[in-house]
């Protein structure tokens, strides 16, 4: 039996987690926190799978405070066999948006008992990250590692939630593809990370994110499938 690698762990930080204002959709606003609420309601949920079995999920929920997002992330993996748990893995994290940039992140990030955290605060016209690696400082109007946010496709530089980098990339578009969500197939356009980042997600036509895919450091495959990324009928209605 092949068990979980220990490389695994360094790319689920680097990739899993996990946002120039532009969904894929050129009509959309990123910044509109009222069309936050019209792609996705109060809360996105994915569930994790390994090669085809589940094993976490990840809960992205959005609330307002005054003139800001509050985008809140709670995310678990366990990874077992024989009943017994060989890597487990937690990530929490809260952040503040306001005109259309991020201004503060607070994530934490607990792998098999080790726990490293990430804060990021809007300072002196620049986001100052601090992390278990050091400090580092980027332009205002960056994005985290969070996915939901499809204005990160046109981005070049990202905030790693998990270690406070700023991580070079390029998000390259490979065509379109169907999605299976809660409301049934939809159809999604598939962009792959390269550079410091692989990966790949997929946003429909509105700019919801409503998948990702990536390798692991076993070479094993990690998918966050959709288990609720529309509103609910009656907020969408209404």
């Amino acid at each position: 039996m092949r068990l979980f690698s220990a490389k695994l762990p360094l790319a689920l930080s680097i990739l899993l987690l996990g946002s120039a204002p532009a969904f894929a959709n050129q009509d959309s606003n990123t910044g509109d926190l009222k069309s936050v609420e019209a792609l996705y309601g109060n809360k996105l949920s994915f569930d994790v799978y390994r090669n085809g079995d589940l094993v976490g999920y990840q809960n992205v929920t959005f609330s307002r405070k005054n003139d800001e997002l509050a985008v809140d992330i709670d995310f678990k993996l366990t990874i077992k066999a024989l009943y017994i748990t060989f890597y487990k893995m937690t990530y929490q994290s809260d952040s503040l948006w306001k005109n259309d940039e991020l201004v503060s992140l607070d994530a934490r990030t607990d792998q098999n008992g080790k726990v490293t955290t990430v804060k990021a605060r809007a300072e002196g016209g620049k986001l100052e990250v601090d992390g278990p690696n050091g400090k580092a400082s980027a332009p205002l109007g960056i994005y985290p590692t969070d996915h939901w946010n499809a204005g990160v496709i046109d981005s070049t530089h990202l905030v790693n939630t998990i270690n406070g980098h700023i991580n070079k990339v390029r998000l390259v578009r490979k065509g379109e593809d169907k999605v299976e969500t809660e409301r049934g197939p939809v159809e999604a356009t598939h962009y792959k990370y390269t550079g410091e980042i692989q990966n790949d997600v997929w946003y429909d036509a509105e700019g919801r994110w409503v998948q990702m895919r990536f390798k692991g450091g076993d070479g094993s495959t990690i998918e966050f499938r959709c288990r609720k990324c529309f509103p609910s009928q009656s907020a969408s209605a209404s």
